[in-house]
C-alpha cells in the first residue's frame, strides 16, 4: 500500500529522485491527434467540423447525428521519430529510431430519425523514446514508454436541419514504463519504473451548419486524472535504493477544439481547425513512495514542472479527382508547451510543423484510405536542468497511416 505522506525528503534525496524521474509525465506532451485516422493524417487533423467521416465519432461526435450511416472503420498508424543530440565535441548520440503502431476503430449508426451512435477505440496519448544505454545521457533517460488506450461511446442528437449536440464518455488506460541510470555517485546502479491505471472523462460537442455548404464544429474534451500504481526496482542492492511501491498522479490536459469546413468550391473540402491545450495544470510532478530513493523512508518528491497553455493551428484540403477517388493535402503548426528550462532527452522537442498527404479509394461500399506526414521539429537547446547535456537537439519525425472503411 502506498502511504502518502507530507514529508518531503531532505535535500540530498531529492536531487537523486528528480534525477530519476520526470520523464514520466513529460510523456504526456506527445499528444496524437493526427496519427488517428487516415483522413485526420492526410489533412493535418483539420476534421472538427467535417461531417462525412466515421472518424468524427472521435473528433466531433455530434457530427455523427448529420452523417445518417453505418460505418465501421479500422486501421493502423505508424510512427518513425528521429532525434540526435548535436554536441560541440562532435559526440552526437541519435535515439534508437523505430517504428511505432497505433490502431484504431470507429464505428458509427444512426437510431431512429435524429440520434446518432458513435463508438472509438484509439490512442491519443503516448510516447516510445529509447537511448543507448551508456550515452552521456543515462542518468536522465535510456527508455520511455508510455501507451494509453481510450474506449469513448458517444451519442448525438439532431436538433434541427442545421444544429446537432453530441456527448461522449472517455474511458482509458494507461501504461507507464521508464528505464535508466540512476546517478554517477553509484556507478552501475539502474532502476526500472513500471506503474498503470484506469481512469475516465467527458467530451461534449457541438456541430453548426449556418449554410448547405457551411459547417462548424466544436468539441471540448475533460481532463483525464490517471494515478499510476506500481513500483521501482533497482538492478543492484544499495543501501537506501530498495525496490518499493510507488505513485504518481499523471493528468492529461483538457483540449478545445474549433473547426469550420466548406464545399463552395467544386470538387473542394477545405477545412481549418484551432487546438487548444490547457496544460497549465500541469505544475509539478508529486511522486509517493513506500520507500523513496536516496533514503529508504516513506515521502513525497515533488518536481517543478510549470508548462504553458499551447494551440496548434490546422489546414485541410481534399479533392474529389474522381468520384471514387479523393486527394487530401494538409498542413499543422503545433507549439510545445514543454519549458526550455525543464527539457530532457525523454521528450527534447520544440514546435512542431507538420505536412501532409493523403488519399481514399472507394470502391462499391469498402473505402480504402492512406496518408503521410512529415514532421519537422524546431531545434531545440538542452536545459540547465539536464547538467552534462550540452548541444541542440534536432529532430524529425515520418507519420503513415492506413486505414479501411465499410459502409452500409
Amino acid at each position: 500500500m502506498i502511504r502518502k505522506s507530507g514529508k518531503i525528503i531532505t535535500c540530498s534525496a531529492a536531487i537523486i529522485s528528480v534525477s530519476l524521474l520526470p520523464q514520466l509525465v513529460q510523456a504526456q506532451g506527445f499528444q496524437l491527434f493526427h496519427e488517428l485516422s487516415p483522413a485526420s493524417t492526410g489533412m493535418g487533423g483539420a476534421v472538427t467540423a467535417r461531417t462525412d467521416l466515421v472518424e468524427s465519432t472521435w473528433f466531433n461526435p455530434a457530427s455523427v447525428a448529420m452523417n445518417r450511416k453505418i460505418e465501421i472503420m479500422a486501421g493502423m498508424g505508424f510512427v518513425a521519430p528521429s532525434m540526435t543530440l548535436e554536441t560541440s565535441a562532435g559526440d552526437d548520440p541519435d535515439m534508437k529510431n523505430m517504428l511505432y503502431p497505433l490502431p484504431y476503430f470507429y464505428a458509427t449508426a444512426p437510431y431512429g430519425d435524429k440520434i446518432g451512435l458513435g463508438l472509438s477505440v484509439n490512442a491519443p496519448y503516448g510516447l516510445t523514446t529509447i537511448w543507448d544505454e551508456d550515452w552521456i545521457g543515462k542518468y536522465y533517460a535510456v527508455k520511455t514508454d508510455l501507451k494509453t488506450v481510450f474506449i469513448t461511446p458517444s451519442v448525438s442528437y439532431k436538433v434541427a436541419d442545421w444544429l446537432s449536440l453530441g456527448i461522449g464518455a472517455q474511458m482509458a488506460y494507461a501504461d507507464a514504463k521508464l528505464e535508466k541510470s540512476v546517478t554517477p555517485r553509484v556507478p552501475g546502479l539502474k532502476t526500472t519504473l513500471e506503474g498503470d491505471d484506469y481512469a475516465y472523462g467527458y467530451v461534449l460537442s457541438m456541430l453548426f451548419k449556418p449554410h448547405k455548404d457551411w459547417s462548424v464544429g466544436g468539441t471540448y474534451r475533460s481532463e483525464v486524472c490517471f494515478d499510476l500504481e506500481g513500483d521501482a526496482r533497482y538492478n543492484l542492492a544499495i543501501p537506501g535504493f530498495f525496490s518499493s511501491d510507488m505513485e504518481l498522479p499523471l493528468r492529461l490536459p483538457a483540449t478545445v477544439n474549433f473547426g469550420v469546413a466548406t464545399t463552395a468550391i467544386k470538387n473542394w473540402k477545405l477545412s481549418a481547425d484551432l487546438l487548444l491545450t490547457y496544460w497549465n495544470s500541469y505544475e509539478s510532478l508529486d511522486f509517493h513512495y513506500d520507500m523513496a530513493p536516496g533514503t529508504g523512508q516513506p515521502g513525497l518528491v515533488r518536481v517543478p514542472k510549470d508548462w504553458d497553455d499551447v494551440y496548434a493551428i490546422k489546414l485541410g484540403a481534399e479533392y474529389a479527382y474522381r468520384p471514387d477517388l479523393a486527394l487530401r493535402v494538409g498542413y499543422v503548426f503545433d507549439q510545445s508547451p514543454i519549458d526550455d528550462n525543464f527539457r530532457d532527452p525523454s521528450l527534447p522537442v520544440n514546435d512542431y510543423h507538420l505536412f501532409s498527404l493523403g488519399a481514399a479509394y472507394t470502391y462499391r461500399q469498402f473505402t480504402f484510405e492512406g496518408g503521410y506526414t512529415y514532421l519537422m521539429i524546431e531545434d531545440a537547446k538542452t536545459s540547465t536542468y539536464t547538467q552534462g547535456l550540452h548541444g541542440t537537439y534536432e529532430g524529425s519525425a515520418n507519420i503513415f497511416n492506413l486505414g479501411a472503411k465499410w459502409a452500409f
